[in-house]
């Protein structure tokens, strides 16, 4: 018989060395008793079927580990999301292979919106954070989502001509119109009453099967599934103004309904047309020419209150991702470099709204981008990005290039405070085409609080340089 003592060290090596099975002094198999792996990548994730904001969802993640310990381990508790909220994951059960090995959550439930579902994973001594992309799906009139789509010229002629193809010939008349520079100067961030030049027809006059269509054909221009950013921020934009429109604004001035939507020009894969759509506090205008798109300004965004409004089971602030970037842009500056973009006028507006087509300043103000470090340089560029981007991506690659050759010789100036929250805090970044202006500045129907105006317009390419 064994020593006592000897089978009691014995012991302790084997629970010491769960990962491997060890024996005993008689020749008996030890197994280990719990799961235990060495790494897990959430980040590598693959997962079996989209998900859609909004829809109800059954799925599965699978999740890469390393360095299992070839344990048999039971399901796991549901796991609630962040983020986006709505979804709960489950360990399946399963065995661990002896070194690398994956595991499978199924995934359940509603998500309430776009963006990423965040699931915190624990599991064999180690953590990681699953990221569920929540894709936008077909969106529709008062809702918060989006479409799925390409963004190939092709397919947004397709779209256009999906959504001609669902008009009366009355609708299709204010709709379709020839291209003329004159229409295409028909905008403004006034509402329906103040300014009444704009063409097109009204969304209030579409039925729900039009509204679809039209919908679909801006999924196909705009970025989707980013929250607050491209057809989502329109969303949040006519929110905004139904929001004005049933808190002491009229609502027959401010509401959806009251934005417009016009062809200039037939969409077509090699002529010269324009897709234009605006109300308040919006303007999208993609002109095309030659089988390209050859300018996506002037575009215009703007919403009051700033404050969130919930909508549609979502929470909406449509432009405070982009204050906030201006935000983080001015105090990265040093006190020097603040001092030098700092303007000495006030403004109470920006200087390139409607009306003012091709009056840039000829001579460029404030700090030169050229001469800060490259992760100020970033910083500039992350502002940008928040207009390029929300375009479909196909689009806003090619601008972003263009804007990111040209960064050194661009130049930000600003007045106000840094913070960009006070009213009559402004900010512009002026490059050799580039043009964006963020203003705060006085509420109109909501009182006592500052709401911004900003402009995005192209030195050589608005209304696609024509």
């Amino acid at each position: 018989m064994r020593h006592p003592v000897i089978q009691f060290f014995g012991l302790i090596i084997c629970i010491s060395a769960l990962i491997y099975a060890c024996k005993s002094d008689t020749g008996t198999a030890v197994t280990p008793s719990s799961a235990i792996v060495s790494g897990l990548t959430c980040g590598s994730a693959t997962f079996s079927a989209t998900t859609i904001s909004g829809t109800a969802y059954t799925g599965t993640a699978t999740i890469p580990y390393t360095g299992g310990n070839g344990v048999t381990y039971a399901a796991g508790s549901a796991i609630a999301s962040t983020g986006v909220v709505g979804l709960n994951a489950t360990l399946q059960a399963g065995t661990l292979s002896t070194g690398a090995g994956k595991l499978t959550f199924s995934i359940s439930g509603t998500p309430s919106g776009s963006g990423t579902a965040t699931f915190a994973i624990s599991f064999g001594g180690q953590t990681c954070a699953l990221a569920v992309p929540i894709s936008l799906s077909v969106i529709t009139p008062g809702s918060s989502t989006g479409v799925s789509g390409t963004s190939s010229l092709s397919a947004v002629v397709a779209a256009a001509e999906a959504f001609k193809a669902t008009l009366t010939a009355s609708q299709l008349a204010l709709v379709q119109l020839a291209y003329s520079k004159t229409d295409a100067l028909k905008w403004s961030n006034l509402p329906d009453g103040l300014y009444n030049g704009r063409v097109g027809i009204k969304l209030s006059v579409l039925n729900a099967t039009q509204l679809a269509a039209f919908y679909t054909l801006m999924g196909t221009v705009m970025a989707r599934d980013v929250t607050n950013e491209g057809l989502d921020e329109l969303e949040g934009g006519l929110v905004a103004d139904d929001y004005l429109g049933a808190n002491g604004g009229s609502a027959a001035t401010y509401s959806r309904g009251n934005f417009h939507v016009a062809f200039l020009g037939t969409p077509s894969n090699t002529g010269l047309w324009e897709l234009q759509f605006g109300g308040h506090h919006y303007t999208f205008a993609n002109t095309y020419n030659n089988g390209k798109v050859t300018g996506v300004t002037p575009s215009f965004r703007a919403v009051e209150p700033m404050a969130t409004i919930t909508a549609n089971n979502r929470t909406y602030q449509p432009v405070e991702q982009e204050r906030a970037a201006f935000a983080a842009l001015l105090m990265g500056l040093s006190s020097t470099e603040q001092a030098t973009a700092k303007l000495a006028a006030t403004y109470s507006d920006v200087l390139l709204g409607p009306g003012k087509d091709g009056q840039f300043p000829t001579a460029k103000s404030g700090v030169k981008v050229g001469d800060l470090t490259a992760a100020k340089k970033e910083l500039v560029l992350n502002a940008i990005k928040l207009y390029v981007n929300d375009l479909d991506a196909e689009t806003a690659a090619t601008i972003l290039a263009k804007y990111t050759s040209e960064i050194d010789n661009t130049y930000v100036a600003y007045s106000g405070t840094t913070a960009v929250t006070s009213q009559n805090d402004y900010i512009r970044i002026d490059g050799p085409s580039i043009w964006i202006e963020f203003s705060y500045q006085g509420g109109i129907v909501i009182r006592n609080t500052p709401h911004p105006h900003s402009v995005w317009r192209d030195r050589t390419g608005d209304y696609g340089g024509n």
